[in-house]
C-alpha cells in the first residue's frame, strides 16, 4: 500500500512515464521495403544544415520526390526547402525493391543511413540519362541507403 502522502507523487510519476515515448504514429501511405521502425521524423533540410552530425545513422526523413530513375526505379532524388539528396536501396539496383517512377511530386518518409557521396562525371551523366535528360546534382552530393520508404497519402 502506498503511503497517503506519496500518492500524488506516485500518480504524477505514472503519468510522466506513460507519456514518455519517442515513437510517433506513422501517417497513412504506401510502404515499400522493410518495416519502418517508428522514430522521430526529421525534415531533410534540417539534416542538410549540419549533415556530418547525421552520417552513418539510421534516420527517418521526410522530403519530396523530385526525380526517379525512369529505367529501373533504382534511385530517386529528394528535395526539402531547396536541399537535395539521392536515395538508393540498400539492396542495390536491380535488387528486391524499386522506387515508383510516378512518385515525382509526392512526399515520402525514408528510413535509411545517410552519408556523403562522391560522383564522377561519368556517374553524373548516367544519372541524368536515367532521369530522362534533366537532373540537378549538387556539387557536394549526399545519399541515403534506404531500407524502407513510405509514400505518403495526399493530405
Amino acid at each position: 500500500m502506498i503511503h497517503p502522502r506519496l500518492q500524488p507523487l506516485t500518480l504524477l510519476l505514472a503519468l510522466l512515464f506513460s507519456c514518455a515515448t519517442t515513437d510517433e504514429v506513422l501517417p497513412e501511405g504506401v510502404p515499400i521495403g522493410e518495416e519502418i521502425q517508428n522514430s522521430q521524423v526529421q525534415l531533410f533540410s534540417v539534416i542538410d544544415a549540419s549533415p556530418a552530425e547525421f552520417f552513418d545513422q539510421t534516420l527517418l526523413v521526410e522530403a519530396e520526390v523530385v526525380e526517379v530513375c525512369q529505367r529501373a526505379g533504382c534511385w530517386m532524388q529528394i528535395s526539402d526547402n531547396g536541399k537535395t539528396a539521392m536515395v538508393r536501396w540498400e539492396t542495390g539496383c536491380g535488387g528486391k525493391y524499386k522506387f515508383p517512377t510516378d512518385a515525382i511530386g509526392k512526399r515520402v518518409l525514408i528510413q535509411g543511413s545517410f552519408y556523403p557521396k562522391e560522383l564522377s562525371e561519368e556517374d553524373r551523366a548516367h544519372l541524368v540519362e536515367e532521369a530522362g535528360g534533366s537532373l540537378d546534382i549538387r556539387s557536394d552530393p549526399y545519399e541515403f541507403n534506404a531500407s524502407a520508404v513510405l509514400i505518403l497519402d495526399e493530405q
